[in-house]
């Protein structure tokens, strides 16, 4: 139901608020599937042990963590300039880092610029699979995450969940998934539904960039 009200967005109770293009709406909260795969228990093994990391940490350490965090405040999805705790910005940074196959670090980022993936491009067809044109504006030990939606119909103009389905560097300017590969998740889509691609940039000290979102219509 839409509604006139603050900018808000969440659960509470058994309403959830958020919002599109239309403004500001409430539903009935819905209780998550949260089918256990592969992908999620890699991120939720990767977010624990980032989370636990953190009281191994001397009290000097978690200082310089919250003075990084007050230093380089995010954007938020409601579109406001917020400040992560330093456990917070420690748990984000750590947890990309395992992901991507790296070790987790116990001192901030020197550096917390990422590259952009503007430009990037990509087609999707049943029968060579999704074929991405990076922009390659990332460095050999960056790397660009890799996310898809299930199949939707052509009038979608965007979609609410992603599913990782692989990690490259940020160098890469080419990379193709198969339509086996991405199947093994959502099924095979047909021509003329669309998918979005989500592709995210994280620099090689573990600091998240701006998405880039593609949708592409399936041939």
């Amino acid at each position: 139901m839409k509604i006139l009200d603050v900018p808000r967005s969440g659960s509470y109770a058994g309403v959830t608020s958020s919002h599109n293009r239309a403004g500001q709406y409430v539903r009935n909260r819905r209780t998550p599937t949260n089918t256990p795969t592969a992908r999620r228990t890699t991120i939720r093994s990767a977010f624990g042990a980032a989370s636990s990391g953190w009281s191994s940490l001397t009290d000097a350490q978690r200082a310089a963590w919250q003075a990084a965090a007050d230093a380089h405040p995010i954007t938020d999805a409601l579109g406001q300039s917020i400040k992560l705790t330093g456990h917070q910005l420690y748990v984000s940074v750590n947890t990309q880092l395992v992901q991507v196959g790296s070790s987790p670090v116990a001192t901030p980022p020197s550096d917390f610029s990422v590259f952009d993936l503007t430009g990037s491009t990509g087609t999707f067809s049943v029968a060579g699979g999704c074929v991405l044109a990076l922009n390659g504006a990332g460095g050999d030990d960056d790397f660009v995450l890799i996310s898809f939606s299930k199949p939707l119909p052509a009038g979608r103009s965007s979609s609410p969940t992603y599913s990782q389905q692989s990690v490259v560097s940020g160098s890469t300017t080419a990379e193709t998934i198969t339509t086996a590969t991405y199947a093994a998740i959502f099924g095979t889509p047909v021509a003329g539904q669309k998918v979005f691609v989500k592709l995210t940039p994280v620099s090689q000290y573990g600091v998240t960039g701006v998405p880039l979102v593609l949708a592409i219509t399936v041939t």
